[in-house]
């Protein structure tokens, strides 16, 4: 059995029902907020990867330098 809780609570119909739609769009809100939070995390999470890549080329690109640098040296 369903209960009006703005009737209920002492609500006229108008407000229960206004607070009904209010709770729905806060839920509807809520879930939508979840779902960007997960995309977020999931983006994040190919920064890291993409980062780490990075900063592995740019040790491999110093190293390749510091190499460089020691070979002129020599002549």
């Amino acid at each position: 059995m369903a209960i009006d809780w703005g009737v209920r609570m002492g609500f006229g119909s108008d407000e229960g029902q206004q607070a009904q739609l209010e709770l729905a769009g806060l839920r509807r809100t809520l879930e939508w907020t979840k779902i960007q939070r997960e995309q977020l995390l999931d983006r994040l999470d190919l920064l890291r990867l993409d980062n780490q890549r990075l900063q592995e080329r740019v040790g491999d690109l110093e190293q390749r330098l510091a190499e460089l640098r020691q070979q002129q040296s020599l002549f």
